[in-house]
Formats: C-alpha cells, sequence, structure tokens
C-alpha cells in the first residue's frame, strides 16, 4: 500500500470529521491538526443571525486553517503523517 504523509478530511459541520481524524491518527501513529471551531468568537452570533456575521466567521476560520497549515512545515512530512480535520482551501468549495 502507499503510503502517505499528510491526509485531509473534509466535510460538513457535524459529519464526523472530527471522529475520524482520530482514528485515523490512531491508527497510524499520526499527528492530528485539527480546527477547533468552539475557539471562532463570532460562531454563536452566526448561528442567531448568519447574514450579519457570516464574513466575521469564515474569515476567523480562514486564518485558523492558515496557522494551523503553518504547522505543517515545522513537522517532517518525510517521516511523520499528519491528518488534518480540514481542507485549507475549503471556502472555494463551498462557495460555488
Amino acid at each position: 500500500m502507499e503510503r502517505y504523509n499528510y491526509i485531509a478530511v473534509e466535510g460538513a459541520i457535524g459529519s464526523g470529521k472530527t471522529i475520524l481524524v482520530e482514528a485515523l491518527a490512531r491508527r497510524l501513529g499520526a499527528e492530528k491538526i485539527e480546527l477547533s471551531p468552539e475557539e471562532n468568537p463570532f460562531l454563536q452570533d452566526f448561528y442567531r443571525n448568519p447574514e450579519r456575521f457570516a464574513f466575521q466567521t469564515q474569515l476567523f476560520f480562514l486564518l485558523e486553517r492558515h496557522k494551523l497549515m503553518l504547522r505543517l512545515f515545522e513537522i517532517d512530512l518525510f517521516h511523520q503523517v499528519v491528518v488534518s480535520d480540514f481542507v485549507f482551501e475549503r471556502d472555494r468549495l463551498y462557495a460555488s
């Protein structure tokens, strides 16, 4: 079987991405890179008023994903497996 060093799991909120990432990380002995939605200070406002807070919510998530992706440069991807619960380009996937 071919070995992959970076595996990204993408899906809608509540689809089980984090559960799958945790299982893959355990099975492969991989490092996890996970987005933490509860850290987004705009999320509750977004649920109350999506039209008003969509931009702020998405921008926060984009910046968080950027910070997490920078961690990949600190990891030896030639020897270590990394699993994440997001694809950096996800906004482009869902914007269409």
